[in-house]
């Protein structure tokens, strides 16, 4: 087992010392697949712009002796947020939006994704495009088309929208850092990945210290190499 451990150690010295020998293809390996990844990026991957607009169903009642909480509301709101978000996110819904704005109602559900933050009553509509101002136009108007059709066939009227979609100033993808993080860590893989293999299948003898490691013989002399000029 100690022969086995030290002939272990030994192999992953060599590899070491193989790799460090090539660093510096490493090096570029991992330099140009950066720079690729980069340019990618930049011209080729279009930017994507991402508006959100945050909606909750009021609670509050009126009564003599001003406004007050009506916990049956609480518990019907409850219970309804998931109703509301597969609304939201229905055919009828985003049909309608489509149609006012001019899409395909694929596209505008491929545009846009409704959620419910945890624990909370609040919705989340987000609508994520290549153009900001459209971003912001399907979520407004798919909030609009919301109020209206709950208010028509469900007769609720107690949803208000608690933070407004606003025009992305920057877009939310693609992230040039992480893409570039992402292709270096790639070059390292594959650049150390291929030395690794062809470490591994290298079978030549390459100085005398391996020839007496694997043969178990001593060497008696070497002859020397002179390149031809």
């Amino acid at each position: 087992m100690e022969e086995m451990n030290e002939e272990i150690e030994i192999n992953l010295l060599e590899l070491f010392e193989y790799l460090k020998k090539r660093l510096g293809k490493i090096i570029i390996v991992t330099l140009v697949c950066m720079i690729i990844s980069a340019a990618i990026t930049i011209f080729v991957i279009p930017n994507e712009y991402t508006s959100t607009a945050r909606i909750f169903p009021k609670m509050e009642t009126s009564s003599d002796s001003g406004t007050v909480t009506d916990t049956n509301s609480i518990s019907v709101n409850t219970s309804m947020i998931n109703n509301y978000v597969e609304l939201i996110g229905g055919t009828t819904i985003l049909g309608e939006v489509a149609d006012e704005l001019g899409l395909e109602r694929d596209d505008v559900q491929s545009y846009i994704s409704v959620s419910n933050e945890s624990d909370t009553m609040i919705i989340n509509i987000t609508a994520t495009t290549t153009d900001p101002e459209l971003s912001k136009e399907i979520v407004d108007t798919t909030i609009d088309v919301f109020y209206a059709e709950i208010k028509e066939k469900l007769d609720v009227d107690n949803m208000i929208t608690v933070d407004k979609a606003e025009v992305a100033e920057t877009p939310s993808s693609p992230s040039f850092t992480r893409n570039v993080a992402i292709a270096g860590l790639i070059g390292i893989v594959l650049s150390c990945g291929y030395y690794f293999i062809m470490f591994m299948l290298d079978t030549h003898i390459h100085n005398k210290e391996e020839a007496e490691k694997y043969l178990e013989i001593p060497v008696l002399g070497v002859i020397p190499y002179f390149e031809d000029k």
